[in-house]
C-alpha cells in the first residue's frame, strides 16, 4: 500500500518520499483499522519534517499530523467504535498512510453529515483555538485580541468565543477579510496599522482586554500589545510572519503582561484534544464552524501537492485508492466555498 516516508529530518522536497509498504496486520485487542481518506499537509507538517518539532520519530517513519479515515475493523474488547464509523486520527497516530492502526479508544467518532474533508482538518486549529481560549478563565463578556484571525485558526477562534459567550477583536492584514469574519461571528475586525489600539478603544471604550493569541510574532506582536490592559495574558502559538518574538520588554513591564509560549502537544492540554475535537465536529454538523477548503490531491502525486503547499498554502491528500482522481480546486474558489453561510 502507499504510504509517505519521511527518511531524514531535513528539506521536504528531498526527506519525504512516496513508498510501497506493507498493509497492517489485522486489529488487535483494543485496536482499530483505518482507511485514512484524506490528511491535510500544512505549515506544521514541515516543521516536523525538518526537525522542529519536539515530535521526533524514529525514521523512517510515516508522519501526517492530523486526518480522517472510515473504521475497517475492529479488534477484541472495542465496542465505542465500529466499522463504517468516521473517526479523526489521535495525536500519536500519524496519518499519511493508506491504512493505519490506531488505538481505538483514543478515536473520535464524528457525524457522518460531516464531509470527510472537513473532518480531516478537524484536530489541529479547531482544537487550538479551543486550547488557547482555557488558557485563562474568562467571564462571559470579556475581550479576546487576535492577530491571524482570517487563519483556521483565527476563524476557529471566532467559533469557540461565540459559543463561550466570549467577544473578539480581530486583526487582519487585508479589507477583503473585514466583512468575511463579521459573517462568521467576529464582533470587531480591523485592518492592522499603528492606530488600532485607538480605533479598538473607540470601539469598546474602556473595557479590560485580558487575552490576546499571537499566531503572527514579529512586529504583528506589537499591534496585540497596544491593544492588551493591564495584567493580560498573551499566547504565542504561530510565528507566521517567520520572525521571532520580540516584544518591548517595557511595554510587557509597564502593563504586568505575562507571555506564553503555547504548543498543543503539552502533556497538560493532551487531555481535552478529543473532546475539543468532539465539539469541533458537532460545530460543523450545526453549520457554525466551516473550515476553510483546500485543493485535494492524491496522495500518490505527492511531490506536485508539496510545491503548491509550498507557494499557496495549505492541501488535502486523499489516500483511498479507490476514490477517482478528483481536479484540484483553484485556489480561489477554494477559498470562497471555504465561507461560512
Amino acid at each position: 500500500m502507499l504510504a509517505i516516508h519521511l527518511t531524514q529530518f531535513g528539506e521536504p522536497e528531498r526527506s519525504l518520499k512516496v513508498v510501497d509498504v506493507p498493509e497492517p496486520s489485522a486489529p488487535g485487542a483494543g485496536q482499530a483499522l483505518i482507511q485514512v481518506e484524506y490528511a491535510p499537509l500544512d505549515h506544521h507538517d514541515l516543521l516536523l519534517a525538518r526537525g522542529v518539532y519536539p515530535v521526533r520519530p524514529e525514521l523512517p517513519s510515516v508522519i501526517g499530523n492530523e486526518g480522517a479515515g472510515t473504521v475497517l475493523a475492529v479488534g477484541p474488547g472495542v465496542t465505542r467504535i465500529r466499522p463504517g464509523d468516521t473517526v479523526l486520527l489521535p495525536f500519536g497516530t500519524f496519518a499519511w498512510s493508506e491504512r493505519v492502526l490506531a488505538e481505538a479508544a483514543k478515536l473520535t467518532a464524528v457525524d457522518r453529515s460531516i464531509s470527510l474533508e472537513q473532518a480531516a482538518m478537524l484536530t489541529i486549529n479547531p482544537t487550538t483555538a479551543g486550547l488557547l481560549l482555557e488558557s485563562r478563565d474568562l467571564p462571559a463578556g470579556s475581550w479576546v485580541v487576535q492577530n491571524a484571525a482570517n487563519s483556521g485558526v483565527g476563524r476557529s477562534v471566532i467559533t469557540f468565543a461565540k459559543e463561550r459567550g466570549l467577544r473578539t477583536i480581530n486583526i487582519v492584514r487585508r479589507e477583503e477579510f473585514v466583512t468575511e469574519l463579521e459573517e462568521l461571528g467576529a464582533d470587531i475586525v480591523l485592518t492592522g496599522s499603528p492606530d488600532v489600539a485607538v480605533r479598538v478603544r473607540a470601539a469598546i471604550g474602556n473595557d479590560p482586554v485580558p487575552l490576546g493569541l499571537d499566531g503572527v510574532s514579529g512586529k504583528a506582536t506589537s499591534l496585540l500589545l497596544d491593544v492588551l490592559t493591564e495584567g493580560a495574558l498573551l499566547m504565542i502559538y504561530g510565528y507566521m510572519s517567520g520572525e521571532p518574538f520580540t516584544p518591548d520588554p517595557n511595554v510587557l513591564e509597564a502593563k504586568n503582561i505575562t507571555t506564553t509560549e503555547f504548543w498543543m502537544y503539552q502533556d497538560e492540554y493532551l487531555p481535552r484534544h478529543p473532546d475539543l475535537a468532539a465539539e469541533s465536529a458537532r460545530l460543523v454538523a450545526a453549520g457554525k464552524l466551516t473550515l476553510p477548503s483546500a485543493p485535494v490531491y492524491k496522495a500518490k502525486d505527492f511531490t506536485e501537492a508539496l510545491a503548491y503547499m509550498e507557494k499557496n498554502g495549505k492541501v488535502l491528500l486523499d489516500f483511498n485508492p479507490h476514490r477517482g482522481s478528483r481536479r484540484h480546486e483553484p485556489p480561489l474558489a477554494a477559498h470562497h466555498r471555504g465561507r461560512a453561510p
